[in-house]
């Protein structure tokens, strides 16, 4: 639509003087409104809305009594007796208090003071500034806000699973990682690349060292006392050892013939004078103690052999893999050893026979026990990972674990102890998920849960600090999550209380072996008891027992035929009759 009007004139006719003239008011156009476009607006009523920028403030006179003070020192002596007084005698100052509170000016005195007096009672009373104000109130719980976050990722460009994680001894630590598919290889080799890498946390964009070993690394051991020194357990048997700082192929290796038969499935740093032993175990059966120093022979080995007869000589071929190791210095000559079979064993080296060396067997799981921790707060206590539960066990009862966990929908792959709190553990699965437990807060389900990963979570490790926390999963990520300050930092009653609820669960364990005892030695007894009287019953007593079996039979048939209205007859009157016929 075109609203342009052309208009045109001479030349001759710019310049001239324009002369108006009025003329009557005419209409020239009429728009009707739209009828449409005015319903969609509505009109508002006037509001006033006062804005103010300076902050409002309020003046408040009162009138107070005006108090006149001065300073004036005063020496005073044990109540202000007159000299002739001697105030360490109560005799004589009770003498003089009597006399002096029977004076008229005393009296006098203190009749003067009564109304200030009375005036601050009643203040006090208005106010009643000492009493407790919300003291009938409900006590409300403290409310622990838990919070967990990813702060890194670590990725792997081949996505190989995560095989071990393990950080390093500094104040600034760094993650030490194997990659490696623990699958069995059925038509060839499944695992091309080799290398293993040592991350820093400030800088997660690329690894900050690598290491290659000459098999596929199945475990990890970062040194406690060094940090360039790394151990690590391969897929042929052998043990190696790292340098960070001379080279990043393996220093040295033990040799074949006196390696492991299977892969080293566990791997864990021992405490010694100079911290440079370790020792391995693997599936083959068999727990080997090495020397960083001399990697040519093993100092010791033990085969882990629970079902030998009394009086063989154990070998591999009755004995138990080993799938995790757990040691605590606190007991240098003890660890704990969890099988492939379910069991855990509690080992202690200086026992003289193999009987004694073996201890005490737990049956814990019913498949791998993948992890296996002693508390920090009892070392008593240790926690065991597999299948699809999690178990809290005592040494003094080998029967049934003291805490029993709840069976999940997805199969766990690792459990660990937190660091710093002694009543919490943390569990990963294969349905990507975070699990922190504490015992103490909630019993029967976790207290914060993450989905971390869309992949199976394979294995976790903390920081001694318990701060950060290392995850991988089965397709080479690792996730460094951070925890609030309510989960790393113990309460003040955690160590009092954890210790409480394991000596009361012990003793109830206790008491129910016992009382499992007791019924089995019973039934024993009945048992016995019943073959006796079996073998004692004679002859007689038997046609005694058909007799009256028949006469119960009868009576039994004779009631339902006189239910169904017929009439019974009996044996003697059915042959008479016979005899008439």
């Amino acid at each position: 639509m075109d609203l342009s009007r052309p208009y045109v004139n001479f030349r001759k006719q710019f310049g001239k003087q324009p002369r108006f003239c009025e003329v009557p008011v005419h209409l020239i156009d009429s728009i009707a409104p739209n009828k449409g476009e005015q319903r969609k607006y509505c009109l508002r009523n006037t509001v006033n809305q006062e804005v103010q920028t300076i902050i409002s403030k309020s003046e408040n006179e009162v009138n107070t009594h005006r108090i006149t003070s001065q300073e004036q020192g005063v020496n005073h002596v044990e109540g202000g007796w007159p000299k002739e007084i001697n105030f360490l005698d109560e005799e004589i100052t009770s003498r003089y208090r009597h006399r002096v509170e029977r004076e008229d000016t005393y009296v006098e005195v203190i009749l003067n003071q009564y109304e200030n007096f009375e005036h601050y009672l009643k203040q006090n009373n208005a106010i009643e500034m000492y009493e407790m104000f919300y003291k009938k109130m409900p006590p409300t719980q403290l409310i622990e806000k838990s919070a967990l976050r990813i702060n890194s990722l670590l990725k792997d460009t081949d996505n190989r699973p995560i095989a071990c994680i393990g950080w390093s001894c500094e104040d600034n630590p760094k993650i030490v990682v194997a990659y490696c598919n623990k699958k069995y290889p059925i038509r060839g080799p499944i695992n091309s690349n080799l290398s293993c890498y040592v991350w820093d946390v400030e800088y997660p964009r690329a690894p900050n060292d690598e290491l290659y070993p000459p098999s596929p690394c199945w475990e990890i051991a970062c040194s406690p006392i060094n940090p360039s020194v790394v151990v690590g357990g391969l897929e042929d048997g052998t043990v190696c050892i790292f340098d960070l700082r001379s080279n990043k192929n393996a220093d040295a290796k033990s040799p074949m013939h006196l390696a492991h038969r299977d892969p080293v499935s566990a791997l864990v740093y021992i405490q010694s004078r100079q911290n440079n032993e370790f020792f391995s175990g693997s599936t083959d059966g068999s727990c080997k103690w090495w020397d960083i120093r001399q990697l040519s022979n093993p100092t010791e080995t033990l085969i882990m052999s629970v079902n030998a007869v009394q009086g063989e000589q154990a070998t591999l071929a009755n004995s138990e893999g080993v799938y995790s190791l757990q040691y605590d210095r606190a007991f240098p000559t003890r660890f704990l050893c969890g099988t492939d079979t379910g069991l855990v064993i509690n080992v202690n080296r200086k026992g003289r026979t193999h009987r004694e060396m073996l201890s005490a067997v737990f049956h814990a799981h019913k498949g791998p026990v993948k992890a296996v921790h002693r508390s920090q707060c009892t070392s008593k206590m240790f926690l065991t990972c597999g299948d699809w539960t999690v178990h809290i066990w005592s040494e003094d009862i080998l029967s049934s674990p003291i805490v029993s966990g709840i069976p999940h929908r997805h199969q766990i792959t690792d459990a660990v102890w937190a660091p710093q709190r002694f009543s919490s553990f943390m569990t990963v699965s294969v349905d990507g998920k975070f699990r922190y437990w504490d015992i103490l807060r909630k019993y029967r389900e976790p207290v914060a849960v993450l989905p971390v990963s869309k992949n199976p979570l394979l294995k976790i490790k903390p920081n001694e600090e318990g701060r950060l926390i290392a995850i991988g999963d089965g397709k080479g990520m690792i996730y460094i999550l951070s925890l609030s300050e309510n989960l790393i930092i113990p309460g003040d009653r955690d160590r009092q209380l954890m210790t409480q609820t394991y000596d009361r669960e012990t003793r109830r364990e206790h008491i129910l072996e016992a009382r499992v005892k007791e019924i089995r030695v019973k039934l024993k007894s009945d048992d016995k008891a019943a073959q006796a009287a079996t073998k004692a019953s004679p002859a007689g007593d038997l046609e005694s027992l058909l007799k009256t079996t028949e006469e119960e039979y009868r009576r039994v048939v004779s009631e339902e035929l006189r239910r169904a209205g017929i009439t019974p007859v009996s044996s003697r009157g059915r042959g008479a009759e016979m005899r008439k016929r």
